[in-house]
């Protein structure tokens, strides 16, 4: 009985590190609107967590170019948490006005808790809403 409960619970440590370690689910990272506030622009954004497994921290680095490829600002974002399998939104203010931005990069991902920023990186599915502003990796 003793080593069917050590069996047991091995199994579950094995099987709770296999989807903390590689969770293989997309996140989905939609743009989803800008919006005019106040002199800055707002910046909205839709998370999907596809798996099991919320995401404690999520830091991307992004790039925002205007609207002839040049950039003009990189920022850092903080898109988490979100739990798994949950949908979100955060939105964060950037200076100047929305129709000068052409195109936002998503330069890096600096954090993803649990997991490894490269992975996470792998597993963004990005989309966008928002008519002529490219958003891509």
């Amino acid at each position: 009985m003793r080593i069917a409960l050590v069996v047991f619970a091995f199994a579950q440590f094995l099987t709770a590190g296999a989807v903390y370690a590689t969770p293989d689910e997309p996140i989905r990272l939609e743009l989803n609107v800008l919006e005019n506030a106040d002199g800055r622009c707002r910046v909205s954004f839709v998370i999907e967590n596809k798996s099991q497994t919320a995401l404690e921290s999520l830091k991307l680095e992004l790039a925002v170019f205007n609207r002839d490829g040049i950039v003009q600002r990189r920022l850092g974002t903080e898109l988490g948490p979100v739990r798994g399998p949950k949908t979100i939104v955060k939105a964060f203010l950037v200076d100047g006005a929305c129709e000068d931005i052409g195109s936002i990069l998503v330069n890096e991902v600096t954090a993803c808790t649990p997991g490894d920023a490269n992975a996470c990186l792998d597993r963004l599915v990005l989309s966008s809403k928002v008519e002529k502003v490219r958003f891509y990796k």
